[in-house]
């Protein structure tokens, strides 16, 4: 780990700060690790919602089915319509899902 032995004190307007504030929390960061990230020129991005997680689940649980049904119609060289008709339908679920977190 670094050691850091260089101090800075920095001071900032109500309203900055409120702003700063506001940036770290999206960040979900601390002021000096969003600070020193800024200098370094890292981008940084808001973190996702709460419910992302439950959406990702969702989709990766998806996926799976999908992958499922794709390797089955590899090992057969085959799908029935009864399987293509349930990909279509997961596909549909994944876009409406991705609708709804927007």
């Amino acid at each position: 780990m670094l050691k850091r032995q260089k101090q800075v004190t920095v001071r900032f307007t109500e309203k900055e700060y409120i702003q700063l504030k506001s940036k770290c929390d999206a960040a979900d960061m601390k002021m000096e690790p969003f600070l020193r990230a800024l200098v370094s020129g890292c981008t940084l991005r808001e973190r996702p919602p709460d419910s992302y997680k439950a959406l990702a689940s969702q989709v990766a649980a998806i996926g799976n089915n999908l992958n499922q049904l794709t390797r089955l119609a590899n090992s057969t060289g085959k799908i029935e319509n009864a399987q293509l008709a349930e990909a279509n339908r997961l596909m549909q679920r994944i876009w409406q899902l991705m609708r709804e977190e927007q």
